[in-house]
């Protein structure tokens, strides 16, 4: 079941041992199971233990930063992280919805020019979207899917300690960008299945990439706990906001049916 969202990952030292146990959730149901009846929905809360790499612009006169930074180094820095979806299926027809909330400083050592970067990020996504089964076997199904992201991203950098001395800039962005793909379940047993989802698009970016892949088991008939990777890219330039990142890393969830 595709509940794709982009975000980071857990809070600090006392978020570890949560975000090793949360972050990845979505929500699976089995797919031999084509209930053409009532709406069956799930909302799954996760976290995503993923690193951030890339390029970032807010300063004038400036060239962007670049930032590559490990989970464990984010943890340190992450102030709040926030994840949730929300799944509904009838027959062969799915809704999808997802929302994610960071808010995580960094800080990169430069060279000598500009020195240190110290970059304060907000990172608000929503995502709605919806799908339909193309294909299936007895064991799994393929459905395409499609939707929106709406993406807001405010940035606070700061250059110290360079050639260039103290300079520093701050910036707010939103765009929305239209996605498409596919997403994926097969079992492999009873209790076991594989799942994912390859979604790319653009609009208000240049290019966005969103894909995972995870193994699953299910503790009931409709609760699944899900784990995985996952890699998420987005592309954005305008003027002198550029937001040009990478995340990736471990996933882990839960699906809560009501």
């Amino acid at each position: 079941m595709f509940v794709a969202q982009s975000v980071l990952q857990g809070g600090g030292a006392g978020w570890s041992a949560v975000a090793c146990a949360l972050a990845l959730s979505f929500s699976v149901a089995p797919a031999s199971a084509q209930d053409s009846g009532d709406w069956k929905m799930q909302f799954n809360p996760y976290l995503w233990g993923s690193g951030l790499s890339g390029s970032v612009a807010t300063v004038p006169g400036l060239p962007a930063a670049d930032i590559d930074k490990s989970f464990s180094d984010i943890l340190d820095d992450l102030d709040l992280g926030a994840m949730a979806g929300l799944t509904a299926r009838k027959g062969d027809f799915g809704l999808f919805g997802d929302v994610m909330y960071v808010k995580v400083g960094a800080e990169q050592a430069l060279g000598p020019v500009l020195g240190s970067a110290t970059l304060d990020a907000k990172n608000v996504a929503f995502t709605l979207g919806g799908d339909y089964v193309i294909a299936r076997s007895q064991n799994g199904e393929l459905r395409l899917a499609g939707g929106l992201r709406y993406w807001n991203v405010e940035t606070d950098l700061r250059f110290s300690g360079g050639a260039v001395g103290e300079r520093s800039g701050s910036a707010s962005n939103d765009w929305m960008d239209g996605l498409a793909g596919v997403n994926w379940q097969a079992d492999t047993s009873a209790k076991t299945f594989v799942t994912g989802w390859a979604m790319v698009g653009a609009g208000g970016s240049d290019f966005t990439a969103d894909v995972f892949a995870g193994l699953g088991y299910r503790i009931s008939e409709r609760n699944s706990i899900v784990g995985g990777y996952r890699y998420l890219s987005v592309d954005r330039e305008d003027g002198d906001f550029l937001y040009d990142v990478e995340q990736q890393g471990l996933m882990l969830g839960l699906s809560l049916p009501f």
